[in-house]
């Protein structure tokens, strides 16, 4: 282990330390409450952190095990742009030299307040495998004849996803976790308890890629998309199930399934 890594390792630590002291802080022993909140502030000091620092270390960045040679198509895009906004996290598309394949590659990355990332990489990977088959399964069927489309079989093959992902995106929001804290905000409240911790979710992603270079998204330009490939798509759209499941260990996944 380097120096630095050793040092990250312990700031790694005293940053838990102290999310446990601010846990406890909330107690309603009033002594336990003082006693850890005056243990969370002198590590604080003593490490030269701030509770926003604190708060920046649940932020952190999921990419995906799947890459592209070239850039990811809309419909790729357009997947993961949704299945982020479900889970609060930022979409973001990761271009670099892979070693293994030797050659530069594109993946979609996620930024969000853990766990969120990794359940949104679970969802977008997961739903991209079956897109990515039913895609292929649309384009053979225009190449042999049985379908019949005015563009080619690969553009009538990404007009047919993005139809697809359209559907979809109606029945990801039910994936969502809920768990009892959030249904009685939902029950009792407003709305205005879940739209403050969105926006203070939002504002630590933004704090946390301040610092990170970062591409203006390029500006999509507007296309006729192929009437009957839409359908097509809306149609295996809607097959698909999307089942939420828990996993072991307290760690929420999600359980899809299509047909």
């Amino acid at each position: 282990m380097t120096e630095q890594q050793h040092d990250e390792s312990k700031l790694e630590r005293v940053i838990r330390k102290i999310k446990r002291c601010l846990a406890l802080s909330k107690s309603s022993n009033e002594n336990e409450a003082a006693t850890a909140m005056r243990q969370a502030q002198a590590l604080m000091r003593e490490y030269r952190l701030t509770e926003l620092d604190v708060r920046l270390s649940d932020v952190d960045e999921v990419q995906s095990e799947k890459s592209r040679a070239n850039r990811r198509p809309t419909w790729d895009r357009h997947l993961s742009g949704i299945v982020a906004r479900v889970f609060g996290c930022r979409p973001l598309s990761y271009k670099h030299w892979c070693e293994s394949s030797g050659r530069m590659v594109e993946r979609a990355l996620f930024v969000g307040v853990m766990p969120a990332p990794q359940i949104a990489m679970y969802a977008y990977e997961t739903l991209l495998t079956k897109l990515t088959q039913a895609r292929r399964d649309y384009v053979a069927s225009v190449r042999s004849g049985k379908r019949h489309s005015a563009y080619s079989p690969e553009t009538a093959g990404d007009h047919f996803a993005i139809a697809w992902v359209s559907v979809v995106h109606g029945k990801i929001h039910e994936l969502v976790p809920r768990g009892e804290e959030d249904q009685a905000l939902e029950q009792h409240s407003d709305g205005r308890d879940l739209v403050a911790v969105e926006s203070q979710d939002n504002s630590l992603i933004e704090q946390y890629l301040a610092g990170k270079k970062i591409g203006k998204p390029r500006k999509s330009r507007p296309i006729e998309l192929d009437m009957a490939a839409q359908i097509a798509g809306m149609l295996a759209g809607e097959k698909v199930k999307l089942n939420p499941g828990l996993a072991t260990g307290g760690e929420t996944q999600l359980q899809l399934t299509g047909e």
